[in-house]
């Protein structure tokens, strides 16, 4: 396909101040980006690369990556490789999207990530290319384009991955124009693999009758969940489906109390409450929320499901539809971050080139302001309470702006023939209202469950982002607080507030245990902490020396004589106990087999205790010991967990059921269990008082996942 070439549209001293300015624009962009951005992602590891680079390191490496998901598990995996970063999370990255990073996890971090700057600013050349042939406009206004998209400057300090997306999705829209249809379902195929939303582009294959396109993405979809299942393994695929993937569909995959440009994040400000993170919502209201969140969603997307196909197939027409697809899937996305919208060059040099064509030069410098404000970096306040949060978007209303007009381009003359001449069009609107009505009832019961577990929260004075391992600490509570400095250990009793005084700035507090004759009448403390190159359990009340290296998920027993931890090798747990390890030579002991990966553990004395693991890549499950050390799996479906009280009579653990894990008890002289638990949400890290009655854990119920807050609940009478 040619360009068109672009003619001289105004008069010659107003071309020439035009052409001058935008070359003058684009010398200071570009010396900004030489001289602030690129210096600053090139000297810097901050999120999101890590979070690539480790997974892909991981699996590089012949680990089990199946917990890679959870914070805590990962955050190990990187203290442990000394990554300079403070925090790192996968949530809600797919596996697939990390092996773009396999080729570079040879080299060190940094190192890897210079290496990912120059890639992604090369990527630049071919893009623009496409672009130029595709819209016909010059490469000084493309590269203008480029320039004033701040986004891709973020893209490039945080490492991310966006500038390969808009490869993928801007080559696909070139190879549909040149009629290369198979290739055009190939690469979508591929972006939806690394990063979900662009599956919405297989509604434009079915729209248009695009048959071969749509064949060879299913096909190219099909091989790319199965490269990274071989390579990944089942069980994290298992997590990302069932856990990760609905949470993010609603909004809760990453906080969502926070000023952020989505539909999902402002209705959460207004109408949802949550005692720590939004206790004074504009106005409460579950029914509001459950109403407004599908309705609104549906009515940004519907025009460009419904708008697709007809009797026009020329190429503008064409990329119009893909701009209107990709703008739409960005202003309904729930978890919009800055960097996503380098994206939305491709939509700007379309619309740029429709407006230079029609000379409609006041629509295109408000475009071009909308554009801007799209991704400039507005600063804003941490929290927000009631309608000002509205003041603190632009780039949510710009955005829908936006794609308002790309719809009124695609608007046809004819509107009602156009809508009833074909019969898909109208089932595609019937099932865009079947959906709203059936999303809106499943929220509104979703919402309402999820707040009958507030009931049971306990107030803390520290509130992190995540709150965990809740334990017992004479007549407070000890948990473990996830920071953006870290992971910290904190004791709170009433009014008083402790941290870890052992841990230095650099080391992460993931796991503790405690028992009685600690200082203070609160009971001996171990504590996992995690460095370079493995963590080790420290006693705190003697923490010079390590008390026992290359462990983890510390357990006391109920004498107080026995010290049972987990070991991991190439991510694969083994439950060890060490005995008499307070006088002469401690003598390690494995109690479970090799065979089995242990997630977590439950110890009373090296006789009885329980255990979850997994084995050949089936479902979590709770395994019980016997007095010969038989460990056998007990009938409770998928499980995770296990928490034997201190009295012996009762096990608590969570279970798995409907994309949830709910606590339940056993009773350990009957066999019987009972559920305690029936929410939509996560109640997890069950861990019983002294009293054997008396259960903390943590929820993440009205949060987002895993971000847990602690809960206290009376479960035996």
């Amino acid at each position: 396909m040619n360009p068109a070439p672009q003619t001289r549209l105004v008069s010659w001293p107003v071309f020439w101040l035009v052409n001058w300015t935008e070359r003058a624009v684009l010398l200071l962009l570009i010396l900004y980006m030489c001289v602030h951005t690129v210096p600053r992602a090139w000297n810097s590891l901050v999120t999101d690369f890590p979070n690539y680079y480790v997974a892909a390191q991981l699996a590089h490496d012949g680990f089990d990556t199946s917990r890679m998901y959870e914070w805590d598990w990962l955050e190990r995996e990187k203290d442990h490789r000394a990554i300079p970063i403070r925090v790192i999370g996968l949530v809600p990255i797919t596996p697939f999207s990390t092996l773009f990073l396999w080729p570079f996890v040879g080299l060190k971090p940094l190192a890897a990530k210079h290496l990912w700057i120059i890639l992604n600013l090369l990527l630049v050349v071919p893009i623009c290319w496409m672009l130029r042939s595709m819209t016909g406009l010059t490469y000084q206004r493309i590269a203008l384009i480029f320039a004033l998209n701040f986004p891709f400057y973020r893209n490039l300090e945080f490492g991310q991955f966006y500038v390969l997306l808009l490869l993928l999705v801007t080559a696909a829209c070139w190879a549909t124009l040149e009629g290369h249809q198979a290739w055009s379902g190939v690469l979508v195929a591929i972006a939806a693999a690394a990063k979900i939303f662009p599956v919405m582009f297989f509604v434009l294959f079915l729209q248009r009758r695009a048959w071969r396109a749509l064949a060879w993405g299913v096909v190219t979809g099909a091989v790319a969940v199965g490269l990274s299942i071989a390579v990944f393994g089942w069980n994290v695929h298992r997590t990302y489906l069932l856990e990760i993937l609905p949470w993010a569909l609603h909004g809760e995959a990453m906080p969502p109390y926070v000023t952020s440009a989505s539909i999902s994040g402002v209705l959460h400000v207004l109408f949802l409450n949550e005692p720590q993170w939004n206790p004074n919502p504009w106005h409460s209201s579950v029914l509001c929320f459950s109403l407004l969140f599908p309705v609104l969603q549906m009515l940004v997307l519907a025009p460009a499901v419904l708008l697709v196909g007809g009797e026009d197939k020329s190429p503008r027409r064409i990329m119009l539809e893909w701009s209107a697809m990709l703008t739409a899937s960005l202003a309904i996305s729930t978890i919009p971050a800055s960097y996503n919208f380098v994206l939305m060059v491709l939509p700007m040099c379309v619309l740029s080139s429709i407006l230079l064509e029609r000379k409609q030069y006041g629509w295109l410098a408000a475009l071009v302001v909308a554009y801007v404000g799209i991704g400039f970096p507005f600063p804003t306040p941490a929290r927000i309470s009631g309608l000002a949060i509205l003041l603190y978007i632009p780039r949510l209303p710009l955005l829908i702006g936006m794609l308002l007009g790309i719809y009124a381009l695609l608007w046809p003359r004819e509107s009602i023939r156009f809508v009833f001449k074909d019969w898909t069009r109208c089932a595609w609107a019937a099932a865009m209202v079947a959906a709203v009505a059936f999303n809106t009832r499943s929220t509104f019961l979703r919402e309402s469950a999820v707040r009958e577990e507030y009931a049971y929260r306990f107030p803390l004075q520290h509130e992190g982002y995540l709150n965990a391992n809740p334990q017992q600490a004479g007549t407070g509570i000890r948990y473990i607080a996830f920071t953006l400095d870290g992971y910290r250990l904190l004791t709170e009793d009433g009014n008083l507030l402790l941290t870890d005084p052992t841990t230095g700035s650099s080391d992460d507090d993931l796991s503790l245990t405690s028992g009685a004759g600690g200082t203070g009448g609160s009971g001996r403390l171990f504590v996992e902490r995690a460095k370079s190159p493995m963590s080790e359990i420290i006693d705190v009340d003697s923490p010079a020396r390590a008390l026992i290296e290359d462990a983890r998920d510390p357990m006391l027993s109920a004498d107080g004589g026995s010290l049972a931890f987990i070991r991991d090798d190439h991510g694969r747990g083994q439950l060890i106990v060490r005995n008499a390890f307070q006088s002469g030579p401690a003598t390690d002991v494995a109690l479970t087999p090799r065979s089995l990966n242990v997630y977590e553990a439950s110890l009373l004395s090296d006789r009885e205790y329980a255990f979850a693991a997994v084995g050949n890549e089936k479902p979590a499950q709770i395994y019980l010991t016997d007095a010969n050390h038989q460990n056998e799996p007990l009938a409770l479906g998928e499980s995770r967990y296990p928490a034997l009280s201190p009295d012996g009579q009762w096990l608590a653990y969570s279970h798995f059921e409907h994309g949830a894990w709910n606590l339940w008890i056993r009773n350990q002289k009957t066999g019987e269990t009972k559920r305690i638990g029936n929410v939509p949400c996560n109640e997890i890290e069950p861990g019983w008082e002294s009293d054997s009655k008396t259960l903390l854990y943590s929820t993440d119920c009205g949060r987002s996942l895993w971000f847990t807050a602690v809960a206290r609940r009376r479960v035996i009478p």
